[in-house]
C-alpha cells in the first residue's frame, strides 16, 4: 500500500512539472480549494492564494510568458511518514532569464490524487543583483503593458489594479499609477532632479541590433545602435509611452 501511495505522490508531482514545460495549467490536478504559496505570487509566501480559479488568474497567467523554452530536471523526492506530503527537488532552467534555479516544491495530496496545498521554494542566488527592483510611475497601465510586455517581451509577473511588475533579466521593474499634482508633470522629464534614464545590459551585439530593429518595426523612435565614445560601448536609447528614457547597453 505504501508503495502505491508513493507512486501516486510522485505521479502528481511530476505531472505538475511536466505541465510547467508544456504550459498546460489544466493538466495539473489542483483541487478546487487549493492553497498555494510561492515567492513570486501576489502576497508572497505569507499570503496564500486560495482557490483554483484565483490561482490561474493571479499566478499562472502572469507566469506563463516566462515558461517558454524552460527545461526541468527532477532530482529526487522526499515523503513525510504518513505519506500525505511529497517534496520534490528539481533544477529549472528559465530561458527568458538565462538562469537555472534549484527548486523544492511541497505538495499535499488527497486520496483522490488532487493537490490541496502547495508551497514553492527556490534558491534565488542565480538571480541575485545589487538592485532588487525599480519602481516607476505610469499614466496608462494599458499602454505600459503593451510596450513592456508586447514590444520588449518582458514577462509580466504580477498585475493588480494599482501595481504591475515586469521582470527584466534578474531585476523587477514595477509600475504604480501616476497621479501628478500638476498636469505639466504628466509625462516624464529627464531634466528634473532625480532619474535621468535607465540602462539594461545586452550580452551580445546581435541581440542589441535585434532589439533596435524590433522597436523600429513597432514604430518606436530610438537613436539606433551607436557607440558611446566615453565608455567605448555600443548602445541605443529610446523612450516608453510616458517618455521614461531607457538604454540597452553592451556589457
Amino acid at each position: 500500500m505504501s508503495s502505491d501511495r508513493k507512486n501516486l505522490l510522485e505521479k502528481v508531482s511530476e505531472t505538475y512539472f511536466q505541465a510547467l514545460k508544456s504550459k498546460d495549467f489544466k493538466a495539473i490536478p489542483f483541487s478546487d480549494n487549493i492553497v498555494f504559496r510561492a515567492p513570486l505570487a501576489p502576497g508572497g509566501v505569507q499570503y496564500p492564494i486560495k482557490g483554483k480559479q484565483d490561482l490561474l488568474d493571479q499566478w499562472w497567467k502572469p507566469l506563463e510568458p516566462a515558461l517558454d523554452g524552460i527545461q526541468i530536471n527532477v532530482i529526487d523526492h522526499f515523503y513525510n511518514e504518513s505519506l500525505t506530503h511529497i517534496i520534490t527537488r528539481a533544477d529549472i532552467t528559465i530561458a527568458a532569464l538565462g538562469v537555472t534555479l534549484r527548486v523544492a516544491d511541497r505538495f499535499m495530496v488527497n486520496e483522490d490524487g488532487e493537490i490541496t496545498e502547495q508551497e514553492n521554494h527556490f534558491d534565488a542566488s542565480p538571480m541575485k543583483s545589487p538592485i532588487h527592483h525599480i519602481c516607476l510611475r505610469s499614466m496608462d497601465f494599458s499602454k505600459t503593458k503593451e510596450f513592456y510586455r508586447d514590444v520588449l517581451d518582458w514577462p509580466l509577473v504580477l498585475e493588480q489594479p494599482d501595481l504591475i511588475i515586469f521582470l527584466a533579466g534578474s531585476v523587477f521593474i514595477a509600475f504604480k499609477k501616476a497621479d501628478p499634482r500638476d498636469r505639466k508633470y504628466s509625462t516624464f522629464s529627464p531634466f528634473e532632479v532625480g532619474l535621468d534614464h535607465l540602462a539594461i545590459t545586452c550580452e551580445r551585439e546581435e541581440e542589441l541590433h535585434a532589439l533596435a530593429k524590433k522597436l523600429a518595426d513597432a514604430g518606436i523612435e530610438s537613436t539606433g545602435v551607436k557607440l558611446d565614445n566615453v565608455l567605448n560601448k555600443l548602445y541605443f536609447a529610446f523612450k516608453d509611452p510616458d517618455q521614461i528614457a531607457w538604454e540597452f547597453y553592451m556589457k
